[in-house]
């Protein structure tokens, strides 16, 4: 556990840097190009805007205040998690996860098969594959074929 992560509630300013994170972290985990025209980059901002802030959870270094990563937490359902690539396997994913598994009695969340690490940290930290299946071209724009859109839908549930 790292002292110098602090959480934190989503702030309105912190859109820019979050997105910026998103993005890399997506990109560098499924191992696709970061899409940088600027009509992806707005479309991915209107959606972050859309969001229901409340739900969101920010980890900040104390010191730099840099924003090294975020989790959105809808009900039983994680629905982001994100960590700033120069910051993973330090133990911050595993924090979130914590956070929600003290919260709830069962979580759900699902994982591009492409991103062979999370498949690996989700089972690590207790989460069993429910289904796979295919998510949705909306909001993908970075896939260019089904198969790269492939994922897994992963439940815990407290023993």
């Amino acid at each position: 556990m790292n002292d110098n992560i602090v959480f934190v509630s989503y702030r309105k300013d912190f859109e820019i840097e979050l997105l910026t994170l998103w993005r890399k972290s997506l990109s560098h985990a499924i191992g696709v190009k970061e899409d940088t025209r600027p009509e992806s980059i707005s479309e991915h901002l209107e959606f972050l805007r859309s969001l229901n802030h409340s739900l969101i959870r920010v980890a900040r270094e104390k010191t730099s205040r840099k924003l090294v990563g975020f989790m959105r937490l809808e009900g039983e359902v994680v629905r982001d998690l994100f960590i700033h690539v120069e910051h993973q396997r330090q133990g911050l994913g595993s924090q979130f996860i914590q956070q929600a598994k003290e919260e709830n009695e069962f979580l759900s969340l699902s994982t591009f098969e492409l991103n062979k690490g999370a498949q690996k940290f989700y089972e690590a930290m207790g989460f069993v594959i429910r289904s796979r299946g295919y998510a949705s071209f909306d909001g993908n724009s970075w896939a260019t074929n089904r198969e790269q859109l492939a994922d897994i839908t992963y439940e815990w549930r407290r023993s």
